[in-house]
């Protein structure tokens, strides 16, 4: 949490992964892929969607202080160890991986790619919702677009950025290691 002081005034402002809902990290994310924003707006916008008054934006920052919250907002530590193999969500498990690997199917990265093409504003509560499958469906039923639509609204509801960033890295880097080597031949 950030404790900015304007004036005599404090405000807080969330910024550790385990503060940031996966729902408020979708809307950070869609932010951060508009290109019609400058940078300093990009982050104007982040900072009024996690609660920050638009009047300490507008009329009370300078831009050394702008500069500073922008760092300090950055200035986070997010672990890469896959938090859970599996959760429970509201009576339902929902399994990412079997024994000790994580294994990154073909089927789960062109639902991936199909997802971003579409460009969905909670990408990353669906690259989850691809990972985690629910132990009682068959993988048809898990590859079905509404089922995976519903279930990452359910993730976005009941999850927080430090569950989802070590995953969604994981697959990011997949993903570009897959597009790498497709390049190399």
């Amino acid at each position: 949490m950030i404790n900015l002081k304007v004036g005599s005034e404090i405000f807080q402002l969330q910024n550790e992964a385990n503060e940031i809902t996966l729902k408020d990290f979708n809307k950070i994310y869609t932010i951060l892929q508009l290109e019609n924003l400058s940078y300093h707006e990009k982050y104007c916008e982040i900072f009024k969607s996690l609660g920050l008054p638009e009047s300490v934006l507008d009329d009370i920052l300078d831009s050394g202080q702008l500069g500073n919250l922008i760092k300090n907002f950055n200035a986070i530590e997010i672990s890469n160890d896959l938090p859970a193999k599996s959760i429970e969500i509201k009576g339902y498990t929902y399994v990412a991986y079997e024994g000790d690997e994580f294994k990154f199917k073909i089927k789960d990265l062109i639902a991936i790619e199909k997802c971003a093409k579409r460009g969905v504003t909670n990408f990353p509560s669906f690259i989850l919702a691809v990972i985690f499958k629910r132990s009682d469906l068959t993988v048809n039923e898990h590859y079905e677009m509404s089922h995976l639509n519903l279930k990452a609204k359910l993730f976005e509801e009941n999850m927080f950025t430090d569950f989802a960033i070590p995953y969604i890295a994981l697959v990011a880097s997949r993903t570009l290691n897959s597009l790498q080597s497709e390049k190399l031949d």
